[in-house]
């Protein structure tokens, strides 16, 4: 009776774990589940057992950096080859940021042998061996992997994507999932990327090469065009063969093609900006009266710098010519043309003007008007545009194709004052500027529309596509400003009015505004602005490629070497603009990574002493002197997902040593745990106003965890 009555109970306890499975229409146990989802049961998706599911993307997110551990591990392991290892070599101390990524996609997914197969179908014939079924899923996937010209058109949510892919024949819309893409994606951003399917949408891997504006070329004319100057095909599956072969060359190209505009945009632009000096004649009320009089010349503020010069008043010079009639965003904004400025001292009086042509003008009204009041001194003409063109060094003029040469737009440069209502802020006059400028748009004659405006163009077959390619450019460009100011406004208006309506797609949702690093004021650096230490840590050119990559030793560092290498870390970090101008030209992009994914987790306070700290820690990674290889924002998410659980779980036991046990379970347990307590006893000693709350403490200790797993990732072979 005992016996029968256990086998009952046992029997209802694996019924109850039973699920009901809504692909084969009947309750099937969890292993039979785990073994067949996606592979052979076509699951949907909003199964909650799917890890495909859309519920289920930080589930995806650990899998995926599991199996890309694997994938270049059995690249590594099963290639013995020595022309393989020495495209990796290559390929590791290649500048550019798309090398090392490029060379795992080509010989896992794209290069094939005698037999047709690539390494990853080989692998796949015999069995992913050790792979579970999930992983299996997403290695089917990961084979299908493509290059994608990606035109985004819709930024569903926080994570959903829809996009073009522009190599794409049929241009069937693609549905991505991916949380940094969603968090900066704008609508009509165009970029090179690789791509692969997965049950209900499709995932981006690795580095993207962003397609810039060329003027009326349209992005498919640019990828074609540089892929057959260097010699590829053109037909849509040889095109995307060899640029998954050659994206390196082909970004290198590109970037060489954009100097090169730029250079000949800047040499080609009247950036002269000259300065006139005259000495009195006479009385300075007398030669102050001849310019009250003048109905074109209105007082303007003084600089401090120009007091110092010696100058009491600044009048500015309205520009009266007919020819100068202006249209656009100034004319719609009622903004008053200048020639330039007059500066008035005792006995000196300088006229400044940006233009050489606005110059010569402005120096003939001023003698005219002033006759032999004032006697010439001198003149003296800076020319920026020739200055700037001068340091855009294309490093291989042999890339750049031709053809993209053409249609370089010839920048006017002018000055304009609009009068700004009271109360109304900066912010709101820029949405209103360019809400102005887009209805002035409407009516203006366009030189790339053959002169015609953009509501003729609208009508006629033969200029309606160059219409759509420069409101495409208008719709990036305010959701651009959209993404940087927080502002919320809409052009959709302005296609509707033009009846483009196949270009119309919802705003992408509102968005936070990115966040700084650090407050400079915190750390006794008053001069470094927040938005010059944005740049200086976002801007990947400021890299020195020079610098060799940082290795770690093969085995986790010892507790001395810990010791060793923090305690030489610790003079670098000073929180100054050198601190972060030294990390910027070692590459390092994690302390980016992790202050946004921590900004709902940390207030702005805690974060300047964690970042504090993490530099310390990536600087024993990645000492001076050395670059660090790219890592993965993805693959950090992920990484810390799984810590802040981590954390949490260990101080739910209530046992010190849960905690001591989750921080040292990892590659490198004496780094992680001789930083983390280095954290805490920093945050003990720290004044109160700087010291971190204690519910912040176990998201700091995730996070170095974190960081400290990441870059063991990339820097130890």
């Amino acid at each position: 009776m005992c016996r029968a009555l256990g086998f009952l109970v046992f029997t209802m306890s694996k019924l109850s774990k039973k699920r009901l499975c809504p692909a084969v229409g009947r309750e099937i146990t969890p292993a039979e589940c785990g073994e067949n989802r996606g592979s052979k049961y076509a699951c949907p998706a909003d199964c909650p057992f799917f890890p495909f599911a859309s519920a289920n993307y930080q589930q995806l997110l650990e899998m995926e950096s599991g199996v890309d551990r694997a994938c270049m591990s059995h690249l590594r392991d099963r290639t013995q080859n020595k022309d393989i290892e020495r495209e990796f070599q290559k390929a590791n101390h290649n500048p550019s940021l798309h090398a090392l990524h490029a060379f795992y996609e080509w010989n896992l997914f794209f290069a094939t042998d005698a037999s047709g197969l690539s390494c990853a179908q080989r692998w796949e014939k015999s069995g992913f061996g050790g792979m579970k079924n999930d992983e299996r899923v997403l290695m089917r996937g990961k084979i299908q992997t493509r290059i994608a010209l990606l035109e985004i058109h819709r930024v569903i949510d926080a994570e959903q994507i829809e996009a073009l892919d522009l190599l794409d024949p049929d241009r069937t819309p693609v549905l991505l999932r991916d949380r940094k893409l969603a968090s900066v994606a704008v609508r009509f951003s165009t970029a090179l990327v690789w791509i692969y399917p997965l049950p209900h949408y499709w995932r981006l891997s690795g580095t993207a090469v962003v397609l810039p504006d060329f003027g009326r070329f349209v992005p498919v004319e640019i990828v074609m065009e540089t892929v057959r100057h260097l010699g590829g095909p053109t037909d849509e599956a040889g095109m995307r063969r060899w640029l998954a072969e050659h994206l390196v060359d082909f970004d290198e190209s590109l970037s060489a093609t954009a100097g090169m505009r730029q250079a000949r945009m800047f040499a080609g632009m009247d950036a002269k900006f000259g300065k006139v000096l005259y000495e009195l004649q006479a009385s300075f009320s007398e030669c102050r009266a001849q310019l009250d009089a003048l109905a074109g010349a209105e007082p303007d503020a003084l600089s401090q710098a120009e007091r110092n010069e010696g100058f009491a008043e600044a009048w500015v010079w309205l520009d009266k010519d007919p020819e100068a009639k202006h249209t656009g965003l100034h004319a719609a904004h009622k903004g008053q043309m200048l020639l330039g400025r007059v500066l008035l001292g005792q006995t000196l009086w300088r006229l400044e003007a940006m233009g050489a042509e606005r110059l010569k003008r402005m120096r003939e009204s001023f003698e005219v008007l002033m006759g032999d009041r004032v006697r010439f001194k001198g003149e003296r003409l800076d020319d920026h545009g020739a200055m700037i063109a001068a340091k855009k060094i294309v490093s291989d003029e042999s890339l750049v194709p031709p053809r993209l040469l053409e249609d370089i737009k010839q920048i006017s440069l002018s000055t304009s004052r609009v009068q700004m209502p009271k109360g109304v802020t900066a912010k709101s006059s820029a949405v209103e500027m360019m809400k102005a400028g887009d209805r002035a748009f409407l009516d203006d004659h366009i030189p790339a529309l053959n002169n015609r405006t953009p509501r003729e163009a609208a009508k006629d077959p033969a200029l309606r596509p160059v219409l759509i390619h420069l409101l495409k450019q208008r719709v990036h460009g305010c959701d651009e400003f959209n993404l940087r100011t927080g502002d919320q406004y809409d052009v959709n208006w302005l296609l509707r009015e033009l009846g483009t309506t196949e270009i119309i797609f919802d705003p992408p949702p509102w968005r936070p505004t990115p966040e700084h690093l650090i407050q400079g004021e915190q750390d006794g650096d008053e001069d470094f602005a927040d938005d010059e230490q944005e740049e200086v840590l976002d801007d990947l050119s400021k890299t020195d490629m020079s610098l060799p990559l940082a290795r770690l030793p093969a085995k986790p560092l010892s507790e001395l070497e810990v010791i060793d290498r923090l305690e030489a870390a610790r003079h670098l970090v000073t929180g100054t603009k050198e601190t972060w101008n030294d990390i910027a030209a070692s590459g390092i992009t994690i302390i980016n990574h992790a202050d946004e994914m921590t900004a709902d987790l940390l207030d702005d306070k805690d974060w300047v002493f964690l970042s504090l700290c993490i530099v310390q820690t990536v600087r024993a990674m990645v000492p001076a002197g050395h670059r660090a290889p790219p890592t993965s924002y993805d693959s950090l998410l992920a990484i810390l997902t799984s810590n802040l659980k981590g954390i949490e779980m260990a101080i739910d036991t209530n046992h010190p040593e849960a905690i001591v046990k989750f921080i040292t379970q990892g590659p490198q347990p004496n780094l992680a745990g001789i930083s983390c307590v280095g954290m805490l006893d920093m945050a003990k000693k720290a004044p109160k106003n700087l010291r971190p709350g204690p519910n912040s403490e176990p998201v700091m200790i995730a996070v170095i965890k974190s960081v400290v797993e990441e870059l063991d990732r990339v820097l130890r072979p």
